[in-house]
């Protein structure tokens, strides 16, 4: 492909773009700050020596957009209009603009429309944007942003995201940009960091139900889609503003207000009787009879949103937009259908996420704008326990952002100035503080006496308190364009400052207990841990010998953070560097840290038609507070026994701590990238090579495999964790995406397209979180054996988000004459092998081994689709109709364990959302 592309060079500039386009690219000077449009398009002729035709009522009451820097007049023009709904376009030969008003029968046709395209006029390949149309055609059925990054060529997804034995459930999808770590990457809302630091990398079925923690996700805020004006993707050649990431940068940039009052409600809904499940024949019975939310053989999901936005005056503008969505899943109460004849034998587990989002816009005058936005989405999954009475607990997660944005176009340079408190949680509120199994009898007769436990539970785990506040500021100022003999220079120089404060609380005492004394007592007292009534054995009384407790508590730590940053873009004549220089601290770890990063390109002909990127950064990701918050809780927890049931209770013992905090390196990625941009045909042909390798990766260990006893800290179980700087990685990315730059056209219909090739090869034997841990060979480095082959541990292919490649075609059509858009989504995903770590060991030459095992798993094609009907019913005013079909052709796509080479599930059929509404 890359010499497919380099052969490109020789060819000249397709006869389809002639001289004007040329003119269209040439790069100039621009500094329009916010005004009335009118003016801004004056001035916008003037500093491109281009003319303006427009309609001056077209005009009447809309602002512009600021734009300052080099840029084309093509991309200085686009960012002008920006917001404004209106378009241009220009006549052959004539360089001459005019402004386009939107059909008020039809949608909004738009110059220049792609998919996936630049976020700027020079991104240096490294950032692109998922605009509001494509956003709105996006099959993207739960409407998440991760979903909308399935067309990105270089984000992967988990290998189980899709998974026909879970299609309840509503969390946004983990992502892995260029192989980092899924929980490396910094999502952003309008440039402030949402991430979720507690212990993002738990949120499997077993984190739900631990007595000590609650489960949690990155995404500190799951936005939902509809609330976004576009999404912004940093996976290469980041700027030197953006830190805190191994992998990439994900910013969630929300609406601005519409000039003209208007607004939108709709509802949207799925459930099972919509959806094909694929599920292996022998886990059929289990599925059907699922009494836990690993398996979901019935749900249905709705979404119900709504948005009113307008401006107040000229200059004054508003926005609220909501959406609520739920998930509701009946399972059995008991395993292996069991019914018990004196309780409730189905229950309903339930999946809440609500998005509240306020934002204004004030442009104070000429040189002042004022941005002010609230975001509140709190989320709240119930659960109960399987084969428990009154075993009922909430997972609490979200919180809320309020950020304040000032940009100042100053003299001699624009001044962005933001402010931001963000107030996440990760907690569980149980119906009880205590669990009692007890054996099963006539009068705790609710369990399977039949079941080889023959138990009768109750209870919950108690409720857990985890809090991350913040308070953050960044100002940022992009200095005018100098010359600096031959050269430009636009410099761009800032400051973060951060404060956050993490908390693990346990407000009120639990217990549980699990070992009984059985007798022939004929009372109890008042003893609640004590029970009469004739169980199987024969006996006619239990109580309560042994108990743990996990005692009330509280960890607390703070951290102080800043960085200072500083960027030249230099350019000289076909030559464009941006160096830069990003350094960071916290008094968390007592680390400091200095990031070079550094981008350039070529413009062979000097009308950006082909350009060769290149680049080489490091990015510093995050430690997070999972590792100072787990050092201490053991500590809360005892355990009590008493002889009899009229003794008293007697400390038996207390635990130990089973995790030691200790101050760390943080974790790094070094980069480099190289890459090719054409233009040919009129279409964008874009080449790229990403090179990563990661370093000081964080996993635990036992220390005891190379501590003496006597080196145990005091307080600490002989076999506590402790969190080091262990693991490396790397993976290579190429990939190749085809746009065309203008919409296709055939009998009045109009045809947005995209291809998206990408390979990658990642190498990561270290397990997919921070909790993966450790044992004595794999932290010294020993070889291990695959499929029979001896190889170095660090040289085992990754466990997950390791698809080796990937094609994507993305399609959106308009057909204005019926109102009517179709938006399809190609995926074909490559063969693979899926790595599993097997028993037992292997002797190789005298040595014992680990060893390893590959799981041949298929090629998993998907074809999902969108159709969006209008029926409009005045000016400004439609019913809509939109039917989303995933997996049009219910293909069967397998998925293989990560943890056994004889366990198999499949991805899910196809599925129907059906979404109606009105807007005006």
């Amino acid at each position: 492909m890359l010499g497919v592309c380099c052969a490109l060079l020789t060819l000249p500039t397709y006869a389809e773009e002639p001289a004007e386009r040329a003119v269209l690219t040439q790069v100039h000077a621009f500094d329009i700050p916010a005004q009335k449009l009118a003016i801004a398009l004056i001035n916008f002729g003037q500093q491109s020596g281009l003319q303006v035709t427009v309609d001056p009522d077209l005009l009447d009451g809309l602002q512009s957009t600021p734009i300052s820097g080099q840029l084309s007049s093509e991309a200085a023009l686009s960012w002008l209009l920006q917001g404004s709904g209106i378009t241009w376009d220009y006549e052959s030969g004539a360089l001459v603009f005019r402004l386009l008003q939107s059909s008020a029968d039809g949608p909004l046709e738009l110059h220049n429309t792609v998919i996936l395209g630049d976020t700027e006029e020079n991104s240096f390949m490294g950032a692109t944007v998922i605009d509001r149309k494509a956003i709105q055609a996006f099959p993207g059925a739960n409407g998440d942003i991760t979903t909308m990054l399935q067309m990105h060529p270089n984000v992967q997804f988990s290998t189980e995201q899709k998974s026909s034995n879970t299609p309840g459930e509503i969390d946004p999808a983990d992502i892995s940009i260029n192989g980092a770590k899924f929980y490396q990457n910094n999502f952003m809302i309008d440039g402030i960091s949402i991430n979720n630091d507690l212990d993002p990398g738990a949120h499997g079925y077993g984190e739900t139900r631990q007595f000590d923690s609650a489960p949690s996700r990155s995404h500190g805020i799951a936005l939902d889609a509809d609330l976004l004006e576009e999404i912004k993707v940093y996976d290469s050649n980041v700027p030197v503003e953006f830190g805190g990431f191994n992998g990439g940068v994900v910013d969630a940039i929300t609406r601005r207000p519409s000039q003209d009052l208007h607004g939108k409600i709709s509802y949207a809904m799925s459930r099972s009787e919509w959806t094909r499940y694929h599920i292996t024949r022998e886990n059929k019975q289990t599925f059907e009879t699922s009494s836990n939310e690993k398996n979901q053989p019935e749900f249905k999901k709705t979404t119900l949103r709504g948005t009113l936005e307008g401006h107040f005056n000229e200059n004054f503008g508003a926005l609220f937009n909501f959406s609520q969505k739920r998930s509701y899943l009946p399972l059995r109460t008991y395993e292996n259908g069991y019914n018990s004849p004196v309780n409730d034998n189905e229950q309903e587990q339930t999946r809440a996420l609500d998005n509240f989002l306020l934002k204004t816009y004030w442009t104070v005058n000429d040189r002042l704008s004022l941005d002010t936005s609230i975001v509140y989405a709190p989320q709240e999954n119930t659960y109960f326990r399987e084969d428990y009475r009154d075993s009922g607990y909430t997972n609490i997660n979200g919180g809320w952002q309020g950020s304040f944005k000032a940009i100042y176009e100053g003299d001699h340079a624009s001044w962005t100035q933001q402010l931001a408190i963000s107030d996440l949680y990760a907690s569980r509120e149980s119906d009880r503080d205590d669990v009692v199994m007890w054996y099963w009898s006539q009068s705790k007769n609710w369990g399977n006496p039949d079941a080889t436990s023959a138990r009768s539970a109750e209870g919950a785990f108690g409720s857990i308190y985890q809090t991350q506040r913040s308070v953050d500021y960044k100002l940022k100022a992009d200095w005018q364009t100098f010359n600096l003999g031959t050269a430009t220079h636009s410099l761009s120089t800032g400051i973060e400052l951060g404060y956050q404060q993490a908390s693990w609380e346990r407000e009120d005492a639990a217990s549980s207990v699990t070992t009984l004394k059985r007798d022939n007592g004929t009372s109890c007292g008042a003893d609640p841990l004590c029970s009469t009534g004739l169980m199987l054995n024969g006996m006619n009384r239990q109580y309560a010998s042994a108990m743990m407790n996990y005692g009330a508590g509280q960890i607390d730590m703070a951290q102080k953070k800043y960085a200072l940053f500083v960027q030249d873009e230099i350019g000289y004549g076909n030559l464009t560097l941006r160096p830069g220089l990003r350094y960071e601290g916290d008094d968390y770890m007592e680390q400091q840290s200095l990031a070079p990063r550094f981008a350039g390109d070529y413009d062979f002909f000097g009308d950006r038609s082909t350009v060769l990127v290149f680049g080489a950064n490091r990015y510093y990701g995050r430690n997070l507070f999972k590792y100072r918050l787990a050092d201490g809780r053991q500590a809360y927890t005892s355990r009590y026994t008493r002889a009899s049931q009229t003794a008293e209770w007697q400390l038996a013992s207390q635990n130990k701590n089973m995790s030691k905090f200790s101050t760390m390196d943080i974790p790094y990625d070094d980069e480099w990238m190289v890459g090719l941009n054409q233009r040919w045909f009129n279409t964008e042909f874009q080449l790229k090579y990403v090179n990563r390798k990661g370093h000081d990766q964080i996993y635990r260990t036992r220390p005891y495999y190379n501590l003496d006893a006597k080196d145990i800290p005091e307080g600490y179980s002989k076999d506590y964790y402790a969190y080091l700087n262990a693991g490396t990685s790397e993976s290579e990315n190429l990939s190749l995406t085809v746009t065309p730059m203008r919409p296709l056209r055939f009998y009045g219909t109009s045809t947005s397209l995209q291809l998206a090739l990408d390979w990658s090869r990642n190498k990561d034997a270290y397990g997919s979180t921070y909790e993966a841990g450790l044992d004595g060979e794999e932290l010294s480095g020993e070889d291990v054996v695959l499929d029979g082959k001896r190889i170095a541990y660090h040289e085992l292919p990754a466990s997950d988000f390791n698809r080796p490649w990937t094609a994507r075609l993305t399609t959106i059509t308009d057909i204005p004459q019926w109102n009517l858009s179709i938006s399809n989504f190609l995926r074909y995903r490559g063969a693979y092998d899926q790595v599993v770590k097997v028993d037992p060991d292997v002797e190789v030459n005298g040595e014992v081994l680990s060893r390893y095992e590959t799981v041949a798993t298929p090629a998993a094609p998907t074809w999902d689709m969108r159709v969006a009907w209008d029926i409009p019913t005045g000016k400004d005013q439609a019913f809509f109709v939109n039917v989303d079909v995933t997996n049009v052709t219910d293909q069967v796509n397998k998925i293989a364990s990560r943890e056994s080479v004889s366990v198999v599930s499949y991805e899910v059929g196809r599925q129907y959302w059906l979404e109606v509404g009105y807007r005006f």
